[in-house]
């Protein structure tokens, strides 16, 4: 099981600090999270796997360095989309993102991981509407490595992005590429998910009622909650 995240200095400094602390208390410790990052993040820790984002491919490369429209927001969320896909080449298991303003708050196991996807689903997401678009709330989501649409899954990702194909999509940042490779997937009646919004078509960020008591998803709280601390 591959467990990854992504985070700044900056954002290591305001949140993602914490979120590292409460995955290390919480989370099984026989996993190894994967902090993806173009800063040089000082974490010593046997359980936490810093990886420089200048070790993604050329095309990586090439968008960051590219002037587009929205490019400071697509260029970010690429800082995303790359890790997810190189994880994404595996066969085996399971993929969990887990965003870096997302804190754990009680233990977190196996099974209930698990329980959330269950065999015989590709993933376990949190879809929310985008204007007239189904998207997902990428902060936490689980992909079957091992589901035959997973590679289905990763070539329009991937293709997407490789060829800046930002149509038929509310906004192009990864929420709804993500949103929008489901969509395309849908077309095979034997595809089948998890949806962890009961309500997809209404509910735009129902993530901690989701999740309650288990994890927070703090989002632009995050400049606030850790203010007094010193």
């Amino acid at each position: 099981m591959d467990i990854i995240t992504g985070m700044s200095q900056e954002y290591y400094d305001s949140i993602g600090k914490h979120m590292i602390q409460t995955w290390l208390e919480f989370w099984p410790d026989t996993y190894t999270l994967s902090v993806y990052t173009e800063d040089h993040i000082d974490i010593n820790h046997k359980r936490i796997n810093i990886i420089n984002l200048d070790t993604m491919d050329a095309e990586y490369h090439k968008l960051q360095n590219e002037k587009m429209k929205l490019g400071d927001r697509i260029k970010r969320f690429a800082k995303k989309a790359w890790p997810i896909m190189k994880h994404l080449e595996s066969d085996n298991g399971y993929l969990i993102w887990v965003d870096a303003d997302v804190l754990t708050e009680s233990i977190v196991t196996e099974s209930w991981l698990l329980s959330l996807i269950n065999n015989d689903n590709f993933s376990a997401h949190i879809g929310v509407p985008q204007g007239n678009y189904y998207s997902v709330e990428t902060g936490f989501f689980i992909i079957n490595r091992s589901s035959k649409y997973k590679n289905d899954f990763l070539n329009e990702y991937r293709r997407i992005y490789y060829n800046r194909d930002f149509t038929n999509l509310h906004k192009p940042f990864d929420g709804d590429i993500f949103g929008k490779v489901i969509r395309t997937l849908r077309t095979n009646k034997k595809f089948k998910y998890r949806e962890l919004n009961p309500n997809p078509d209404t509910a735009l960020s129902p993530f901690n009622k989701i999740f309650d008591g288990r994890m927070k998803h703090y989002k632009a709280k995050r400049k606030n909650i850790f203010k007094n601390e010193k």
